[in-house]
């Protein structure tokens, strides 16, 4: 099997409501859509989900540098020679950065070898460890008020675990958790994420130990991404785990991170990793080093969420996993793919990941054809 063609759709994927975070506030999510095509007629999509606040990549250098480099480089290639092909990548285009770009098409490849062999991705990475992942839903910088009432909604859905954006001021942080807390209950799993909005480690040390007494189970990315100083001086003086988001791109991230001592978890996406290879070997850094890996997510779509979630079943050290989807409320108004659903589990609301061949996502054209927006200043 040959690689005769890749593509690549820009779209702006719309929110049901604005999502705002220390870093970012968004009304619509940016999504590359990468179909690669072969000679024996199968069709692998992929997505890209750029955040330039943390990657660099955005919407128009995705397509770009897919159309322009990585695109041109895997035509005529085999699907199945990843590890190669992304050598390829790192060693002769000396790619730097643009790692939405390369988890775009990457993740189209996999999706070309699960449809070959008739196999879900899951079983290309080690199988399945795991039987669906309980489902999680974020809250962004709502008034404390309006968290509670989403979050009573979202119990009522089987939901149980949530996740705060924080960040900002310590003490509106505080009644933003206070609130989701009451809401959901004693038994209910909530963690916070700063995005690095605390930025410095004494603001972060107090404002973690006002949320301590409600039970968050970890605080990821606390402070800045480039200070793993910081994250270690904070690691240190508060009584609940650390993840580290932002500050972990690949390998060599990884690998300075848990040598720093800066963290108990890592927070794996496959737009910061540049693809599911590089997120194996970041993994595999881990847990070698006896720290855990929480499988997160960049906001896509169906499509992208499905490789998440597949790869979140299949590692063992994957002990946490950010299983949202979006039919959620506040999740997409429009979703580009068919095939993730969830289902009550002794009142829990769990993620059934598919076990379609490849991502096991259907894309739905009609969605992508509404969404498609062009190159504007």
């Amino acid at each position: 099997m040959k690689i005769t063609a890749v593509h690549v759709d820009t779209l702006e994927l719309e929110y049901e409501e604005p999502f705002v975070i220390a870093s970012s506030a968004l009304a619509a999510g940016p999504c590359d859509l990468v179909r690669v095509e072969t000679d024996e007629g199968l069709v692998g999509y992929g997505e890209a989900c750029p955040a330039y606040e943390f990657t660099g990549d955005t919407l128009w250098t995705v397509q770009d540098v897919i159309g322009e480099y990585l695109g041109p480089s895997v035509v005529g290639k085999d699907p199945f020679d990843v590890e190669a092909i992304v050598r390829c990548w790192e060693r002769e285009l000396f790619t730097v950065g643009n790692q939405a770009a390369q988890a775009g098409l990457e993740m189209a490849l996999w999706d070309l070898q699960g449809k070959a062999l008739g196999r879900p991705l899951s079983d290309l990475v080690g199988g399945r460890t795991r039987d669906g992942l309980t489902e999680v839903i974020a809250w962004g910088w709502d008034e404390p008020e309006e968290l509670a009432a989403k979050t009573r909604t979202a119990r009522e859905l089987g939901i149980s675990v949530f996740k705060i954006k924080v960040g900002d001021a310590p003490e509106r942080d505080e009644q933003r958790v206070a609130a989701v807390r009451d809401a959901a209950g004693p038994v209910a799993r909530i963690t916070v994420d700063a995005n690095q909005g605390w930025w410095d480690a004494k603001t972060a040390v107090a404002a973690i130990k006002r949320l301590e007494p409600y039970g968050i189970e970890f605080a990821e990315q606390p402070v800045r991404m480039d200070d793993l100083a910081a994250a270690r001086f904070v690691r240190e003086r508060v009584d609940v785990p650390i993840a580290l988001d932002e500050s972990v791109r690949g390998p060599r991230e990884a690998l300075a991170a848990v040598s720093a001592g800066a963290c108990d978890m890592i927070v794996v996406k496959l737009m910061k990793t540049g693809g599911i290879l590089n997120a194996l070997k970041v993994n595999a850094i881990a847990e070698a080093a006896g720290v855990t890996v929480m499988i997160g997510n960049m906001g896509e779509s169906s499509l992208g969420l499905a490789a998440h979630f597949q790869l979140n079943v299949a590692l063992a050290n994957a002990v946490h996993g950010d299983a949202d989807l979006p039919s959620r409320p506040a999740g997409l108004k429009r979703d580009i793919g068919v095939g993730l659903r969830s289902e009550r589990r002794d009142g829990v609301s769990v993620v059934v990941v598919p076990d379609a061949p490849g991502l096991g996502i259907t894309v739905d054209q009609d969605a992508v054809d509404a969404q498609r927006v062009s190159r504007r200043w």
